[in-house]
């Protein structure tokens, strides 16, 4: 609980996605190791794999403390024989909402920095599964981590973008940036289920 709430309720600055992935990072490395931690962060890596989530950040780029990154979270059961279940799960880390070029007006935009809430929970919700330690799980958990800003290259309504699968996508409104952000991290793990080879085990 403690971390998801420092991490949804953590200012736009002091939870910049990199700055939750050093959060991230520390908590699992203080514990006991049994839930790994990867970020990716190198901008080609991210927009080979990512291409829809590195629209969102193009707002963002002339600010490198507001770099995004894609943090993976894995637990492997310690008893691989007694498996029964494969979870995969995706966070939403809209560190702020600006809406992008379709700017939030009004005063909207208050509170917009626990955007974030949806990985806030899934880092929460591994901090769980590493203290009960499931026989019967392996879970990998992947937080899509970007800030949503207003620039003079963010993306625009109207723009045609090709995601991870190949499929183009129509930009109806910059504000919809959190299933852009999602997008291509669960056609990741889509991929990865499929590679497990048994969908009737993965979720």
């Amino acid at each position: 609980r403690r971390l998801a709430r420092d991490i949804g309720g953590g200012d736009p600055e002091r939870m910049t996605a990199l700055k939750t992935a050093e959060a991230v990072q520390a908590y699992f490395k203080s514990f006991d190791n049994s839930v790994t931690v990867h970020v990716m962060q190198d901008r080609a890596e991210l927009t080979k794999n990512y291409p829809l989530l590195m629209a969102v950040a193009r707002g963002s780029e002339p600010v490198p403390r507001h770099a995004p990154c894609v943090i993976t979270l894995t637990y492997q059961s310690p008893n691989q024989a007694a498996v029964k279940e494969e979870l995969y799960m995706v966070g939403k880390g809209v560190t702020y909402d600006t809406g992008g070029m379709d700017v939030k007006t009004n005063g909207i935009m208050v509170g917009m920095s626990r955007d974030k809430c949806g990985a806030a929970a899934m880092a929460g919700f591994m901090a769980t599964v590493a203290h009960l330690k499931p026989e019967h799980l392996n879970v990998t958990v992947k937080l899509a981590m970007v800030r949503n800003s207003i620039g003079s290259n963010g993306y625009v309504a109207d723009e045609l973008l090709t995601g991870r699968s190949g499929v183009r996508v129509r930009v109806g409104n910059t504000d919809a940036e959190g299933r852009m952000a999602m997008a291509d991290v669960l056609c990741e793990v889509k991929e990865m289920a499929l590679a497990k080879g048994n969908l009737g085990k993965a979720r």
